[in-house]
């Protein structure tokens, strides 16, 4: 009877989780996605053949909310190339919005591969793609305070990007005290050129901060701008990543580039901070590797993640905790299950609820990532071993 009781209770604790976002976000829900262009701003122009600067938002088609999260993504290309178009963030953008947010895809300012070699054009070249990145935040807080056509959440708003998209979406996330930069890159931002941590690319008077940041093979000129009030980080990337290294080197891997921290690096500090931040990491394939594994493991990963700081999932769920000692995150789950503890983990067991074994490793870490996407659907046990205390945890495969 215990044990029906239990298995009961655990079934409605299962739909009260399932239904505190209404069913929305966690996985696609719709079928097809609207996309509409506008011009962001028109203070700086994209070249001398594109006025202004565009980006695409896409909305779930048929979708009523009002209230919707927003994603804003920046493609790749070495700030030299790419565009709103390029295939890894229509796919991005198209899979967020499915699953009920607003997403967007945004243009931003390029320069010439000539100058990659000119170490200060280039720290010109990314707070200048920073500013413009901000406008677009602004843009949507701008378009919400006079009718909200997009039907969005001020409060929500991410910023993402893969490559060099992901350096845009990093800075924003954590660079933000000019304190700690260095005199250089301090004059470049508050010069007429950049117009100072804000950037002068238009939509002024709104705020520029962000909910979260997803860093796809991306990295940020130095953790030492991450601090513990930081927002949220989630990131894909590769260890052999030669583009943009996975810890702390030479961007290119070569030497007169800038040096840039990785994933690696930055998650090592968000974990000693006690960010909260989820990695994965491929341990091969290269700076290609994220988006070449789009659909089985980038978007779910992130999606899980993303799912936890949601206000309507924060509201109603206290599994996930930034500050508390230990976090399991995202539950339930799709395939993915992030466990971060203050205490160093030395095992994790999971267990059905027969008491059979379904998973057992060791671990010298603050950080696990755990595959489920072998087990059935449904609850399990989960224990946990730390340097300090056993505790046990419910967990749930959808």
């Amino acid at each position: 009877m215990t044990r029906i009781f239990i298995f009961l209770s655990l079934i409605i604790f299962t739909q009260h989780l399932y239904s505190q976002c209404n069913g929305r976000y966690s996985s696609e829900i719709f079928s097809s996605v609207n996309v509409t262009e506008v011009e962001y701003t028109d203070v700086y122009d994209l070249n001398i053949f594109n006025t202004g600067l565009d980006m695409d938002v896409y909305v779930p088609d048929g979708d009523t909310e009002q209230n919707r999260p927003v994603i804003i993504f920046a493609h790749g290309g070495t700030f030299i190339a790419g565009t709103k178009t390029d295939a890894p963030i229509v796919e991005l953008c198209e899979a967020f919005a499915k699953r009920g947010y607003v997403t967007a895809s945004i243009q931003y300012r390029l320069t010439s591969p000539l100058l990659l070699t000119d170490s200060l054009h280039m720290v010109e070249t990314v707070l200048e793609a920073v500013s413009d990145a901000k406008a677009a935040i602004r843009y949507f807080r701008k378009d919400y305070s006079l009718n909200n056509n997009f039907g969005i959440d001020p409060d929500q708003i991410y910023i993402g990007g893969y490559s060099a998209g992901a350096v845009i979406a990093d800075h924003i996330g954590y660079f933000n005290d000019l304190s700690i930069a260095p005199n250089y890159i301090s004059s470049v931002v508050n010069s007429s050129l950049i117009g100072g941590l804000n950037g002068n690319s238009g939509n002024s008077g709104f705020s520029s901060d962000v909910k979260g940041v997803i860093n796809i093979a991306g990295a940020l000129t130095s953790t030492v701008h991450m601090d513990i009030n930081d927002v949220p980080i989630v990131s894909v990337q590769a260890t052999d990543d030669a583009t943009l290294p996975y810890y702390c080197d030479h961007a290119l891997q070569v030497s007169y580039m800038l040096t840039c921290c990785g994933a690696g690096s930055m998650h090592d500090v968000a974990n000693n901070l006690g960010l909260y931040n989820a990695l994965h990491t491929f341990q091969s394939g290269g700076h290609s590797m994220p988006i070449s594994q789009m659909a089985n493991i980038t978007v779910p990963f992130i999606s899980d993640f993303i799912f936890t700081t949601l206000d309507c999932y924060q509201s109603t769920n206290d599994l996930v905790n930034y500050n508390s000692k230990v976090n399991i995150y995202p539950n339930p789950s799709l395939n993915f299950v992030n466990i971060s503890s203050k205490d160093l983990i030395s095992k994790v067991q999971i267990f059905d609820l027969m008491g059979r074994a379904i998973y057992s490793k060791d671990f010298e870490k603050f950080n696990v990532l755990i595959d489920l996407e072998s087990a059935i659907n449904g609850i399990y046990n989960l224990v946990l071993h730390t340097e300090k205390e056993l505790s046990t945890h419910i967990l749930i495969k959808k």
